[in-house]
């Protein structure tokens, strides 16, 4: 517990009492405390007892009361450091590509991989109310769709509202990831984690995910990578074609593992694989499970204003003084 002055400044108006102590009140109100009556009549000499009139009592009180008024002005606050433990949330970006193989209808109740992917976003919204999320949408290039914000309404708002050709096709997951680090750099909030769902293999030129990766981990940014990929349909293949149906869906899922699981391994992240809005919603939950809120002790000031006592003490030292000079005491001028 401390005493601070919120109007300090109005201090140096107490560097102005020593002045007026010595130049202004002799002239003003010099005097000396007598009895009134005939007692006033057997003083001495008072006029040339200037040590006297330096400590008159109706002199010290006023000097008191100009101190304490000034103080008051100087508004004193009792400042406290109150210690709680609080739940602090993470910053993640949301990346959801948003490419047209995301329109393939392949999972439960006839739904296509984009539908399935906005409802378990939205749902993985709604569990993270202390988290400070952003969303941001790729295929062939990544952009920001909602900026780092603490109201996951605003995200749930943004999740609902993707849709494919917001951006040229495409698959570009170093640029997902590069345009979510620098959302997530735009917050102090510790640790930094990015969820990438996709569904499709990295096509895009130039960075490849793998260097992106470790840049996230040079700067702390962990990556939860998930391929959203259904289980191969055969019954609608004819059988001269099955076998290339299988290698081509193999080829595909290596190539996503590959360099999806590259990238959580880097990072120090995990890699999932979702094949329906079920499993999806369970990998959603593990995330939400493993980057849990972390308990922290939070210090913070409570400042409570003492201005009063300064200001009641200074009128009851002008209300003594004025009481002393209308009582049978008095100040001979």
């Amino acid at each position: 517990m401390s005493l601070e002055f919120a109007r300090p400044e109005f201090l140096y108006f107490l560097l102005l009492l020593p002045l007026w102590w010595l130049l202004v009140w002799p002239w003003a109100s010099g005097g000396v405390l007598f009895a009134r009556g005939e007692s006033a009549r057997r003083l001495p000499g008072w006029r040339g007892t200037r040590f006297a009139v330096a400590l008159g009592p109706s002199r010290v009180l006023r000097a008191g009361a100009m101190v304490c008024l000034v103080v008051a002005l100087a508004n004193p606050q009792r400042v406290e450091i109150v210690r709680e433990a609080a739940l602090r949330g993470r910053g993640i970006a949301l990346a959801v590509d948003i490419s047209t193989s995301m329109l393939t209808i392949d999972m439960e109740n006839e739904s296509n991989r984009l539908t399935v992917a906005r409802e378990a976003a939205v749902r993985f919204t709604e569990g993270r109310p202390l988290d400070e999320l952003s969303l941001v949408a790729f295929a062939g290039q990544a952009r920001t769709r909602v900026p780092p914000t603490v109201d996951p309404n605003l995200i749930i708002a943004g999740v609902e509202s993707l849709g494919v050709q917001l951006v040229f096709d495409g698959t570009n997951i170093s640029d997902a990831m590069l345009t979510s680090m620098m959302r997530l750099l735009e917050s102090e909030r510790e640790p930094r984690v990015i969820v990438l769902l996709t569904d499709g293999a990295h096509n895009g030129l130039g960075v490849t995910p793998v260097t992106t990766a470790r840049a996230a981990a040079a700067l702390g940014v962990r990556v939860h990578s998930i391929a959203l990929l259904s289980e191969i349909d055969l019954s609608a293949t004819p059988a001269t074609g099955r076998e290339a149906a299988i290698l081509q869906a193999a080829q595909l899922e290596s190539e996503m593992e590959t360099v999806l699981t590259a990238i959580s391994r880097i990072t120090g992240g995990e890699y999932f694989r979702a094949s329906s809005a079920v499993a999806l919603d369970s990998i959603y939950a593990e995330i939400n499970e493993i980057e849990a809120p972390v308990e922290e002790l939070v210090e913070f000031e409570v400042r409570y204003p003492q201005r009063t006592w300064p200001l009641l003490l200074g009128l009851l030292l002008l209300g003594l003084d004025v009481a002393l000079r209308g009582s049978r005491w008095g100040v001979v001028p």
